[in-house]
């Protein structure tokens, strides 16, 4: 359980980051890139820097490590350009939604009882993510922007799915030393691929990459090095299709008060129905 509140906390306060970073002109772009190298460098020292690069690359999981570096960074960037070409509401729901993935897979892959009670609270917990995200009436999208909040669907959930592969069938849950690795690891990947792409972007824009945005960077990076640490230890403990389910919809449910509360972000009817629903659903799921 205590995996649960952690990973929770630290995924509430990367959203909570972003919105910040909003309000303060931070360029997300360079801040996203630099936290992987932060959060890279934060794992590694948890560890006493024991890191042997042979090792690193000969270890069975570092294919894995490079698939999930390229998710995690793809993940942020469709994010971005699905927010910008679909909305923010598309995009949210989509995001969301990917726990049906990590679900399903949770179901068929690693034998996670499926009892009723948790189907309901699963298809509760569906209902739920749409209430909460809906800001208003969502007219018919062209195709581009049907295919963006799809990709986006679908990278949220396989970085979920590839996480527990890989703490399945490779690091092992009890061997915490190659769980961090694989990790940092691939948070390095994600800075080495966001990183030409941040330069090209500096080079053909004239953008100054700022100190200012290099410190939210690191900031991030430390959050979201604790938010995949959490998560994959609180994998190892609990069952995919439970674990997963309540930090997304606990998630959703504290960014909801969040932004009510301190950023004085209206919720209509339908927002408050969806956070009452989701508490419902984590108790079906939990129980299920």
């Amino acid at each position: 359980m205590i995996y649960l509140l952690l990973a929770v906390t630290a995924s509430s306060l990367i959203l909570i980051s972003f919105k910040v970073f909003e309000k303060l002109g931070i360029d997300n772009l360079t801040a996203i890139t630099i936290n992987y190298l932060a959060g890279a460098c934060f794992g590694y020292n948890s560890i006493g820097w024991s890191v042997d690069y042979h090792r690193i690359i000969s270890a069975n999981w570092f294919p894995m490590s490079v698939l999930t570096g390229f998710i995690l960074i793809s993940g942020f960037v469709l994010v971005s350009l699905s927010a910008r070409k679909a909305g923010i509401a598309i995009t949210a729901i989509s995001s969301r939604m990917a726990v049906i993935i990590s679900v399903l897979v949770g179901i068929l892959l690693f034998d996670d009882k499926a009892g009723l009670v948790k189907i309901a609270g699963i298809c509760l917990a569906i209902i739920a993510f749409y209430l909460t995200t809906r800001k208003g009436r969502i007219e018919k999208p062209e195709f581009l922007i049907i295919l963006l909040p799809a990709a986006v669907f679908l990278f949220m959930g396989l970085n979920d799915v590839v996480l527990k592969i890989t703490q399945f069938y490779f690091t092992g849950s009890e061997n915490e030393g190659e769980q961090v690795r694989y990790v940092s690891t691939a948070f390095v990947i994600g800075f080495l691929i966001g990183l030409p792409v941040l330069f090209f972007r500096s080079c053909r824009i004239k953008q100054k990459i700022n100190l200012r945005s290099i410190t939210a960077g690191v900031f991030l990076g430390i959050l979201n090095w604790l938010s995949a640490y959490y998560l994959m230890m609180g994998l190892s403990v609990m069952e995919v299709s439970v674990f997963i389910p309540l930090v997304n919809i606990s998630v959703v449910c504290i960014s909801a008060m969040t932004g009510y509360l301190i950023f004085n972000e209206r919720l209509n009817p339908a927002n408050w129905v969806g956070v009452a629903i989701a508490l419902v659903a984590i108790a079906m799921i939990s129980r299920g």
